[in-house]
């Protein structure tokens, strides 16, 4: 906590040099974009840590219970925002508390599980079709934070459109390869899933002709 606080008045501190208005919403705004990058790297740490669990068990029961506490969080922000008034991408960043939190909710918990599609490709498919809601606000958050995308650094931009391009909301890049999948292939065209069902496919049909024991 005392390191937040401190990297919080050298944040304000360098604003102030910069002759920025701490009144104004370009404050508030640049104060933002700067505490974003500060809480990202330490999403990413957090999301590292669960890479030490061994269990498939237990990481698919951490990410469940995450997803339902992030897309709750989202769908109330989602609400706060839209009575709001505040417009992605045309508005002025907002200055009123409760849009404010909103705002950072959305994008932080968007970026958080992103980071979680990204690496744990099979447990995060199969959680978001379990609740095709979550899926259908993973879709409005990713089109969120593209027409948000000044605020966001450069490496959550990227992420984000690679997480469009691993769940197939948009095309795919001939070289796109998620590292992170047991079955990888270029492109994208084979999943671990589709592996599984061919495998079971030929067993079945395998088991179709004479036994051993029956001859």
């Amino acid at each position: 906590m005392q390191k937040s606080i401190v990297y919080l008045l050298f944040i304000i501190q360098t604003l102030i040099c910069d002759n920025v208005d701490v009144n104004s919403p370009e404050f508030a705004e640049q104060l933002y974009i700067k505490l974003f990058k500060r809480r990202r790297a330490e999403q990413l740490e957090a999301v590292k840590s669960f890479k030490k669990i061994g269990s498939y068990e237990k990481q698919y029961s951490m990410i469940f219970l995450m997803a339902e506490k992030v897309f709750g969080t989202i769908q109330e922000s989602r609400a706060q925002i839209e009575s709001s008034g505040y417009i992605p991408g045309t508005s002025q960043f907002p200055t009123e508390v409760k849009t404010r939190e909103a705002l950072s909710n959305i994008l932080e918990n968007t970026a958080l599980f992103s980071e979680i599609i990204l690496r744990f490709p099979e447990i995060s498919t199969i959680v978001l079709k379990l609740n095709n809601n979550w899926d259908l606000l993973l879709r409005w958050c990713i089109i969120f934070c593209n027409e948000v995308h000044y605020l966001l650094d450069t490496s959550t931009v990227k992420l984000i459109n690679l997480v469009s391009q691993e769940l197939n909301h948009t095309e795919r890049d001939p070289n796109y390869i998620n590292p992170y999948r047991k079955s990888v292939s270029k492109g994208g065209n084979v999943q671990e899933e589709d592996v599984k069902v061919e495998k079971k496919r030929k067993r079945k049909e395998i088991r179709k002709g004479p036994r051993l024991t029956e001859l």
